[in-house]
């Protein structure tokens, strides 16, 4: 018996954009907040209490008494150009603090989701 609530084609368009991953200690998070709301990607995601070891050595995520202490780590999805622009703000910034950024090839389903409203 067929369920006519069910979709006879499953597939989905994959539409190519990059991801970018930011990581850098609290009290960077408003620089960083600025540079992507200035930025022409339509949207971010912010995690707190990052906890990892890297160069630094062992970062705890939870830290009861100063949050700008802990680690926060960003992403955002966007088209070639606006992770560009974001780069190119975060590169100095990044020879003068730690923290680290990750640019990666993602794909999105939802691309209206991804693209600036003008």
């Amino acid at each position: 018996m067929s369920d006519d609530t069910t979709p006879k084609d499953t597939r989905h368009s994959l539409h190519p954009l990059k991801k970018i991953e930011i990581i850098v200690r609290g009290e960077k998070e408003p620089f960083v907040k600025d540079l992507l709301d200035d930025s022409t990607v339509s949207g971010y995601t912010i995690h707190h209490n990052v906890t990892g070891r890297g160069e630094h050595g062992f970062h705890e995520g939870r830290l009861l008494f100063n949050d700008r202490d802990g680690l926060v780590m960003f992403f955002a999805v966007g088209q070639q150009e606006a992770i560009q622009t974001i780069v190119d703000g975060l590169t100095p910034f990044f020879e003068k603090s730690s923290g680290v950024m990750f640019v990666s090839d993602t794909h999105v389903v939802r691309l209206d989701k991804f693209l600036q409203e003008e």
